[in-house]
């Protein structure tokens, strides 16, 4: 029940939020005046580590996993307090189901459930590891907040820029604020998220994007029954691979992805380049894809794509979501949520070049392969068998 708490370990935690729908969580290291001392305070989608790497964010989804150093955290750090964010205005209530748990050494030993009924609050405080007479404590809180994550934010004392506002989908994208009148940086809470509903978003043009950077992450671990056992055995991980088809402005195509060696280049065609492959699922950031947005006159279209390469697809339960990062612009997410579980590939999203903007658009359709796929968007391409 709220208010309950107990000792912790000393030592490396691991504290997770599971909910029935994707929303935002956050922690926040605060003080002897419960306020945080500055920006780095906060981890959350746009700030995933904090200055001393004491507090991750690893994983964002159905389940949401912090990990919490406890030997690094900072002597005049009193407190870290864990939160959740509904997204598109839902409210605690719609989530169906919300629970913190605390694991130490892949053992739980705390679960707290949230009380779902009559929950119209959009944020919630869910719980708190404290300091008290030199050990470490979890409590449970669940104190909720009608605002969303700026009001949440600015209650522990983070300076969230003013200036900012959501971008609807179907409007131009402007660069981010830079900061503060008095100098100093403020935090940026900016996030579009395409939906079924709401698929597009369009980045006025501009002579250089800059870095842009897709990730792909997902639930990477099975959970112990049920979760694509047919796939995991021997504590393997899931096998998701990030890719995309690029077609350049002069007509040349590339397809970008693990499967065949074939990586990609930044600095020169296609302008893109997958960084790495992770079949072990050991990186939780998970699978990163780079596009030279510097020439991004040069690219007409890039159609970004996965893939489960072994085992029964099962989408749903992948827990899946593409991010993409820019400079001066909040991160862009979609999530794969509308899979067939009989279909192993996913077009999630393209981006394309409309006059030197760029054009994102959610598409979230599921093919049998890359050859489906292909016909499907009439890239043209000649398939054989592969392997990596």
């Amino acid at each position: 029940m709220a208010g309950g708490n107990t000792s912790v370990p000393s030592s490396i935690l691991k504290v997770k939020i599971i909910a029935g729908k994707a929303a935002d969580v956050s922690a926040y290291r605060l003080y002897d005046n419960d306020k945080v001392s500055g920006d780095a305070d906060m981890v959350f989608y746009g700030q995933k580590t904090n200055d001393d790497g004491s507090v991750s964010l690893l994983e964002e989804g159905l389940t949401s996993v912090f990990e919490v150093n406890l030997p690094k955290v900072k002597a005049s750090v009193k407190k870290i307090t864990f939160a959740l964010t509904c997204d598109n205005h839902d409210t605690i209530q719609a989530l169906s189901k919300l629970a913190i748990q605390v694991e130490c050494d892949n053992e739980v030993i705390i679960v707290a459930n949230v009380g779902m009924s009559s929950r119209a609050e959009a944020a919630l405080i869910l719980g708190e590891l404290y300091r008290r007479n030199d050990e470490w404590k979890f409590r449970f809180i669940d104190q909720g907040f009608n605002g969303g994550l700026k009001p949440l934010a600015e209650h522990f004392g983070i300076e969230v820029n003013g200036d900012e506002a959501p971008v609807a989908p179907s409007s131009p994208a402007p660069a981010s604020s830079s900061g503060a009148s008095s100098g100093q940086s403020t935090v940026n809470l900016s996030k579009i998220s395409l939906t079924k509903e709401s698929p597009r978003v369009n980045l006025t043009k501009k002579d250089d994007f800059g870095l842009i950077r897709v990730n792909l992450n997902w639930n990477q671990k099975a959970e112990s029954k049920g979760f694509l056992n047919n796939l995991l055995s021997a504590n393997k991980s899931i096998d998701l691979d990030l890719g995309a088809f690029v077609r350049l402005k002069d007509g040349e195509k590339w397809v970008i992805q693990a499967l065949g060696n074939t990586f990609g280049y930044f600095d020169s065609e296609p302008y893109a380049e997958l960084q790495g492959d992770d079949r072990t699922g050991a990186v939780t950031e998970g699978e990163w894809l780079h596009i030279n947005g510097s020439q991004w006159k040069n690219i007409d279209e890039v159609l970004v794509f996965a893939f489960i390469y072994k085992g029964v697809p099962n989408w749903a339960q992948t827990d899946g979501v593409v991010t993409i990062h820019m400079p001066g612009q909040g991160p862009i997410e979609t999530r794969l949520t509308e899979g067939q579980n009989r279909n192993g590939m996913c077009a999630i999203a393209r981006l394309t070049n409309h006059n030197g903007s760029i054009n994102i658009e959610r598409i979230n359709q599921y093919f049998s392969g890359h050859k489906d796929m292909d016909n499907a968007f009439r890239w043209g391409f000649s398939w054989t068998a592969g392997s990596k």
